[in-house]
C-alpha cells in the first residue's frame, strides 16, 4: 500500500517537473529587449482614442475621437513615437511570450511598456502616465491595446493600437 502511495508521489513530481520546465523554455524567450526584426522601423495608423480614465470621460467630458499614431521602433527595442499629442517616452518593446504561450494562445507576441507624456486629446489629462501596449505583428499591421496603468486599479484601456 505504501508502495502505490510513493509511485504516486513520484510520478506527480516528474510531471509537475515536466510542466514546470515546459513553461521556462516556452518563456524562455519572452520579455528579451531585442525585438523580432520585422518590427524594427516606423509604424503609422490613426486608432480610437477613448480616454486616459473614466473619470475624463465622464468628468471632462473627453469624447472618443481618432488620433494618428506614430510607432518608431529601433534595433535595440527603443520605442518613441506619439499618439495623438501625448509623446512616447523611456518605452521598449519586448516579447511577450514563447512558443508554449503562442500554442496555448496566452498573452501576446510583444508588448511595450513605458510611459506617454502629455495630452492625447485636447481636453485629456496631461503629465505623464504609465502604459503598456501588448501586440501582435500579422499581415504588416500591428495590432493591440495601449492601456493606461494607475495605481491599484486595473488598466484602463486607452487606445485600441492599428498601425502599419
Amino acid at each position: 500500500m505504501g508502495s502505490m502511495k510513493t509511485k504516486t508521489r513520484v510520478i506527480g513530481s516528474i510531471s509537475l517537473l515536466a510542466l514546470v520546465l515546459l513553461a521556462a523554455i516556452s518563456w524562455a524567450d519572452a520579455g528579451g529587449s531585442v525585438p523580432d526584426s520585422r518590427l524594427v522601423g516606423q509604424w503609422q495608423g490613426k486608432d480610437r482614442f477613448g480616454g486616459m480614465s473614466y473619470n475624463e470621460i465622464v468628468q471632462k467630458k473627453v469624447t472618443a475621437q481618432d488620433v494618428d499614431t506614430v510607432l518608431n521602433i529601433s534595433a535595440d527595442g527603443r520605442v518613441t513615437g506619439r499618439i495623438g499629442g501625448g509623446e512616447l517616452t523611456n518605452c521598449t518593446v519586448m516579447a511577450n511570450r514563447g512558443w508554449l504561450g503562442r500554442h496555448l494562445h496566452l498573452k501576446t507576441d510583444f508588448i511595450i511598456r513605458g510611459n506617454i507624456v502629455g495630452a492625447v486629446v485636447p481636453g485629456s489629462e496631461g503629465g505623464t502616465h504609465v502604459i503598456t501596449a501588448p501586440f501582435n505583428l500579422r499581415d504588416s499591421q500591428l495590432t493591440g491595446t495601449v492601456f493606461a496603468i494607475h495605481n491599484w486599479t486595473y488598466p484602463y484601456p486607452v487606445l485600441g493600437l492599428r498601425v502599419k
